[in-house]
Parts: structure tokens; C-alpha cells; sequence
């Protein structure tokens, strides 16, 4: 792993993100022709924390329908998931377009050090959900394009929910958000053209936002929703933290 990768490495950290382990699956699962399909399922979960100074080793399973991932360090599975096809088309929906806002989001609220790795811009709330735009960037450079497509809506996804979690959630800025699994459902190509892509997320209770249910829409004349990702998460102090981390 290369510690000084400018994004996945944006700030210190003492273990590997869980980002980084999404896309190496997901580039596995491109060179391996897992991502030909124009819409699949991609689910993650993240059992144990990765270590920055151990390799990792990544293998499949190829089943009918769908491909079982897992994640191994030191003997030990850190991370399993799934991959596999779309089966059903999703309900047409069609919303309008908000109003959104230009620029990006306070690099704050995202956990982001570095603007150019921002993927969302300022949050809108329209009828009743909170928009972002998507920031369509190079920020996965040099993986193929299917695995670049998904890679970066989960990212975007994930820089969401954690403002999310700060504003809505009502967790303070020095606390410790912990990746705990993901479910994308989405397209393997982002939209071509004048298209561009977004996300929405209508509010819930702050205790129920360790867990977002987010859409992820193609946004044209109208906001058309192409897929929906959920992320887990678990905030905790810094003493807790120590303790999760010396189990």
C-alpha cells in the first residue's frame, strides 16, 4: 500500500480506509470481467480493521448470479462482500432538478483535507430530501473505467453520509466515523454528455443515521434515480476508539 497516495491517504490515518479496499475489489472484479453488466450489486462489510503495514490478499469465488469477495491480512478475513448483476430494473422516478449550488462542500464536513478531493458539492434540502452534486474527478486515476465509475459514486456516497452524520446526525467534527459496510446498487458507467450524477437522502431521527439509504440519480431536464447505495457507519470517541482498536 502506498502510504502516500494523495487520496486515499488525504490525512493521517493509523489504518488502511475502508475506500481502498472497495476499490481494489472493484479493480479485481473489472480485470477479472466481474463488471460487465450495465448496472450491478456490490456489497461490503468490513470486519476488522486493516493494518498499513501487512499486505492484504484479495480473492473470488465465482457463483452463479453473483461473486464472493474476501479480504485477507495476516491469516485473518478483514472484509467480505458481494458482487453480482442487477436482476430487476428499478421503478421509473423522475424528480425535478434543484436548485443546486456551485461549488463544494467545507472540506470539514466531509473529512477531507485536500479540496481536490472533495466529490460532493454544497448539500440542498428541496421537497422535503438533501441533494449534493456529484464532482465528477480523476480522484481513482488509472483503474479502468467501470471500476472508476463505481468506485467514485460509493466515494461521493461515502463523503455524504458523513456530512450527514455531522448535521444531521448531530455528531461533533473530532469524532471518529468508522466504515462498517456498504450496498451499492448502480450503474458501471457514469452519464455521458451534458448529464451529470447526484445524490439524495431524505431525513431520518438522528439515531437512524448510522445507517443511510442514499439515491443516486442522473440528473438531465430531470433528476432521474439510476441506483441507491446504503452505508454503515459507527461514530465513537477517541477512548472507544483506542478500545476498538486494541481488540
Amino acid at each position: 500500500m502506498d502510504l502516500h497516495d494523495p487520496v486515499f491517504f488525504d490525512h493521517p490515518l493509523d489504518h488502511v480506509p475502508g475506500m481502498l479496499l472497495a476499490v481494489a475489489g472493484l479493480e479485481f472484479a473489472d480485470h477479472a470481467a466481474m463488471l460487465q453488466p450495465a448496472n450491478v450489486s456490490f456489497r461490503l462489510t468490513f470486519t476488522k480493521f486493516c493494518e498499513l503495514d501487512v499486505p492484504v490478499e484479495v480473492s473470488a469465488i465465482r457463483e452463479t448470479g453473483t461473486n464472493a469477495f474476501e479480504f485477507i491480512q495476516s491469516g485473518r478475513s478483514i472484509s467480505r462482500g458481494l458482487l453480482g448483476r442487477r436482476e430487476t430494473p428499478l421503478p421509473a422516478e423522475h424528480a425535478p432538478v434543484p436548485a443546486f449550488r456551485n461549488g463544494l462542500i467545507p472540506r470539514e464536513l466531509v473529512h477531507r483535507a485536500d479540496p481536490e478531493n472533495i466529490a460532493v458539492g454544497p448539500l440542498t434540502v428541496d421537497a422535503g430530501c438533501v441533494w449534493v452534486r456529484v464532482h465528477e474527478q480523476a480522484a481513482f486515476g488509472g483503474i479502468p473505467p467501470r471500476a472508476g465509475a463505481v468506485a467514485s459514486i460509493i466515494e461521493a456516497a461515502r463523503q455524504f453520509a458523513i456530512a450527514i452524520l455531522h448535521l444531521w446526525g448531530q455528531q461533533p467534527l473530532g469524532v471518529r466515523m468508522i466504515f462498517v459496510g456498504l450496498t451499492a446498487d448502480v450503474p458501471t458507467a457514469a452519464p455521458q454528455g451534458h448529464t451529470t450524477r447526484a445524490l439524495s437522502w431524505q431525513p431520518t431521527p438522528p439515531e437512524q443515521t448510522n445507517k443511510l439509504h442514499i439515491n443516486v440519480h442522473a440528473v438531465g431536464d430531470r433528476a432521474i434515480k439510476v441506483g441507491w447505495i446504503v452505508i454503515a457507519s459507527r461514530c465513537v470517541d477517541e477512548a472507544e476508539y483506542a478500545r476498538l482498536r486494541a481488540a
